[in-house]
């Protein structure tokens, strides 16, 4: 896999993904701002159909009292009509309005023993009236009545209704509406709309100030919430007299219900393709890890045998020269050589094929009741000989009183061996190394600690990874492949225990390893 390959991929498939989301935020505005308008234009159209409506109302109150009379004017509306209002001021400034209303009824009349001719009979109906309009001198509220109003009562398209709305205008708004009719109102208005939703409305009279007709917790200004305000009445001159105002405490549910569905879809598909990309993205670097760490550890392994595959070629081509052919202690030191050398290869190649197992679950542990000191003992002699070799030394302080368990023997020796080898191999100068053993309830507890160069914490969470390694590469001032601990930490696994490090950078490393007694056997 190229270098650049990765990288490449990693910012085609951000950009993508930024794509996606940008054009996925840009549907979902988009969608709530229709909602949004929808949800308006229903509103608003609710609201008119109830100013109507109580337009309606108002005026068939006012025409209550005169059901006859409107009934009886209604019935000759397709006929002919005459009508004549004016008004009179006598000497004593009273003023008189003259209303007369006359229906032309005309019906043919057949001519006996004529064929051509008809005669027509007109029947004129007519009715009069004298309204007398006194002021009352003691009432100071009592306005005479306008110029304008008072000449449109002398025009012929002066009609009931617009008597009887200014007579409604002149009343008080308490007395023209109330809060149960509203409600009522409205209510039943919205419902058309698919509204089912809470409310509060209140009436504002021509300056938009709320009067005293509105619901209960109305806020005049709130400006967390949207008030939908239409004319409620109007004057003679079609000017607003009072307005309807609502709002809607819930209304973003309302507005994101009908499409809660889409949105929640989307937001849904949105967060799993998310999960997919950065997946995609881990797993690659991940792959890319893995496959720097193989290509480091193949030229690690390359390192650590062609070692010692070179010491075997120079020994056995020592063995062939003559000289040492006829000495028996040149014979025998070109010998251990290559057994010395051979068994370390063979060593190599065994912890490959160990982790390969451990790796496939194929690892069995052969578990039997064994003395975690005697392994131990056995683990730090192992090693103490290279430690000894540098001019260091290992101190063994075992205080633990229980320390038989149910383990594989030969298993956690290699693990305990692996250990110590590392506090060798990561000490500068004459490795300083403790072993302590001591009992914590039912754990067998380990202490291995060293005054090497330590670690940092970003190294100390990798380091039982497989293949990892503190210096990569060609760099090989430290045998080793990147195995040992990986291998320690799954065998410690497997017996149920634990294991865990502290160090500090240039102070040295302490390992504290827990093992269970009496543990089942379920190797």
């Amino acid at each position: 896999m190229k270098k650049r390959f990765i990288p490449i991929l990693s910012g085609l498939m951000t950009i993508s993904l930024v794509i996606f989301v940008g054009l996925q935020v840009f549907w979902l505005k988009q969608s709530i701002d229709a909602g949004e308008q929808d949800f308006s234009s229903r509103v608003y159209k609710a609201l008119n159909s109830s100013a109507l409506k109580i337009n309606t109302i108002e005026i068939n109150k006012f025409y209550k009292p005169f059901t006859n009379f409107y009934q009886d004017i209604n019935s000759q509306k397709d006929s002919s009509t005459i009508q004549t209002a004016m008004s009179v001021i006598d000497s004593q400034s009273v003023k008189y309005i003259i209303y007369k209303k006359t229906i032309v009824n005309k019906k043919p009349l057949a001519i006996p023993f004529s064929k051509k001719d008809t005669l027509k009979i007109t029947n004129l109906l007519t009715d009069e009236g004298v309204l007398k309009i006194k002021k009352d001198s003691n009432d100071q509220n009592l306005k005479p009545i306008e110029e304008s109003i008072e000449n449109s009562f002398v025009s012929p398209k002066f009609t009931l209704d617009e008597f009887a709305r200014l007579s409604v205008n002149q009343m008080t708004l308490e007395s023209r509406v109330n809060v149960r009719l509203i409600d009522s109102v409205v209510s039943q208005e919205l419902k058309k709309q698919n509204i089912d939703t809470e409310f509060k409305y209140g009436i504002l009279n021509n300056k938009l100030k709320l009067t005293k007709v509105h619901s209960e917790d109305f806020l005049e200004n709130n400006p967390s919430q949207q008030n939908y305000i239409v004319i409620l009445f109007s004057d003679r001159k079609d000017d607003p007299q009072y307005y309807l105002s609502v709002y809607f405490p819930s209304k973003q549910y309302s507005v994101l219900n009908p499409i809660f569905g889409a949105i929640a879809v989307t937001i849904a598909s949105t967060l799993v393709i998310i999960a997919i990309y950065i997946a995609s993205i881990y797993y690659m670097s991940q792959q890319k890890k893995i496959s720097e760490i193989k290509t480091d550890f193949i030229n690690n392994m390359s390192h650590e045998f062609k070692t010692p595959i070179a010491t075997i070629n120079i020994a056995t081509d020592a063995l062939n020269w003559e000289k040492v052919q006829n000495d028996p202690e040149k014979m025998k030191l070109y010998t251990s050589i290559i057994k010395q050398e051979n068994e370390r290869m063979r060593k190599q190649v065994e912890m490959v094929l160990r982790m390969s197992k451990l790796e496939r679950n194929a690892l069995e542990l052969i578990r039997k009741e064994t003395d975690m000191r005697e392994i131990l003992k056995n683990s730090v002699k192992t090693v103490r000989v290279q430690v000894e070799q540098r001019g260091g030394t290992i101190t063994e302080n075992y205080t633990a009183e229980k320390h038989v368990a149910n383990i594989d023997g030969f298993h956690l020796t290699n693990a305990f061996v692996n250990i110590l080898d590392n506090a060798n191999k990561y000490s500068l100068d004459n490795p300083e190394i403790t072993v302590k053993t001591y009992n914590d309830k039912n754990d067998y507890v380990i202490e291995f600690s060293d005054k090497g160069k330590g670690m940092p914490e970003n190294v100390i969470k990798k380091i039982f990874e497989k293949f990892y390694r503190e210096e990569t590469g060609n760099i090989h001032n430290v045998k080793g492949h990147g195995l040992g601990l990986a291998y320690v930490k799954n065998i410690i696994n497997m017996h149920n225990g634990g294991i865990k490090v502290v160090s500090k950078l240039h102070k040295g490393t302490t390992f504290v390893v827990r093992i269970p007694l009496n543990q089942k056997h379920h190797g």
